[in-house]
């Protein structure tokens, strides 16, 4: 039979303690009770689970004690996939996500989250952001928890079965041609007004604007395009690179270059500032020459396309790639 005492150590009360008798060895703990009846119903708890053959007190599991930030803190630097080409601008961008939902779930432990919790915070986000912007933020929620319980950190994934918002209709939006022959006006006009390192920049967007709108390249394609992959004498682009890294498929791939394009690279070629990657459309930051680190620069293209009197879209380097599809199949492609 257990026994309840009141403890005390110089002068200060230490509160209600129960002892009780565990596979033959006396145990003590603090309860932690503000009354001596609900420390009494403590003990009458431990000594029937004892009595079941269990242990008195059910020690926490360490796993359920991490909350949720501290999971995708764990996510974001441990996480990685061979399906993802370059973890780095990943965990950037899901980091991101995480910080727009984490404070309203990012307190809950593990141990006591559930679907409500999940729920109640994709909630809280569509009352602040469009359905999009919902729909992204949580993709990278719902990968951690997958991942945590890969890791034996959850027992079951919270958010299996909470309903994502629909994703929104996508819009192709395209330059008419001659929008497109005003946006290239326009660059090449800034180019030939400004001097300088200032000239020099305007022409290196200027040039990324010609391979976009003529060839339908993606934005880090262009922005990590090299000198030694554009071949004038055969007329042919090498797509070998995203940045810094490889394309989108992973794949190098062959395009023709335009024959208008030719005398404006071989004399953009002349007067490109130096890089150490050789880059074709070179970014100026801080007086030094370099490849552009971020994919959500937009290089003056929005500002271009207002003075140019042309739409305005949230994704415009995008826009210019739809442009070339969109004509090109126009044209019988």
């Amino acid at each position: 039979m257990g026994d309840i005492i009141r403890k005390k150590k110089n002068g200060r009360d230490l509160g209600w303690y129960i002892r009780w008798m565990e596979n033959g060895k006396r145990k003590q703990r603090a309860s932690h009770q503000p009354t001596h009846a609900l420390a009494k119903r403590m003990l009458l708890e431990i000594e029937a689970r004892v009595a079941r053959g269990m242990a008195g007190i059910i020690e926490p599991d360490a796993r359920q004690q991490l909350t949720v930030a501290e999971l995708c803190e764990r996510f974001l630097k441990e996480y990685a996939s061979p399906k993802i080409k370059d973890m780095v601008p990943y965990r950037q961008a899901a980091a991101s996500r995480l910080r727009r939902v984490l404070p309203h779930i990012g307190a809950v432990r593990l141990g006591e989250l559930n679907k409500a919790h999940v729920i109640k915070a994709r909630d809280a986000l569509a009352r602040r952001h469009p359905p999009g912007t919902t729909r992204t933020t949580l993709i990278p929620l719902m990968a951690a928890f997958s991942w945590g319980v890969k890791q034996g950190l959850l027992d079951r994934n919270p958010a299996h079965g909470v309903e994502r918002p629909p994703s929104p209709n996508a819009q192709v939006e395209f330059l008419s041609a001659d929008e497109v022959k005003r946006l290239v006006a326009e660059s090449a006009r800034r180019a030939q007004a400004e001097s300088g390192a200032a000239g020099l920049l305007w022409m290196s967007r200027h040039v990324a604007v010609l391979l976009a709108v003529y060839t339908g390249m993606r934005k880090g394609e262009i922005f990590g395009l090299r000198w030694q992959d554009v071949n004038p004498d055969t007329g042919r682009l090498t797509i070998a690179h995203s940045y810094a890294s490889t394309p989108k498929s992973g794949k190098q791939r062959h395009l023709r270059l335009p024959s208008a394009l030719v005398p404006i690279l071989q004399k953009w070629r002349e007067q490109c500032p130096p890089t150490a990657r050789g880059l074709v459309c070179p970014v100026l930051d801080k007086g030094s020459w370099h490849m552009s680190m971020s994919a959500n620069k937009t290089h003056g293209l929005p500002e271009l396309l207002s003075a140019a009197g042309c739409q305005q879209v949230e994704r415009c380097w995008h826009m210019l790639r739809h442009t070339f599809a969109s004509h090109y199949m126009m044209s019988g492609g």
